[in-house]
């Protein structure tokens, strides 16, 4: 995925996204590696399936950034 694809505001939602995501796996000594990664992430788009669409885009787009 390019930068291109999402506004400059989306771009750093996604990677704040994305951080914060690597940060709670590092802090429970969890894996942090791409797989793991978009595991987590999937895992949150499901759990939050019902959340509002602009969410559920954004974490969609990080997916497509990290997944190996």
């Amino acid at each position: 995925m390019k930068r291109d694809v999402l506004n400059e505001e989306d771009y750093d939602e996604v990677c704040r996204v994305i951080g914060d995501a690597v940060i709670v796996l590092a802090e429970s000594g969890r894996d942090t590696r791409r797989l793991a990664l978009t595991d987590v992430l999937q895992r949150a788009r499901h759990e939050r399936a019902h959340s509002e669409r602009d969410e559920q885009r954004l974490l969609e787009h990080a997916i497509r950034l990290v997944k190996p």
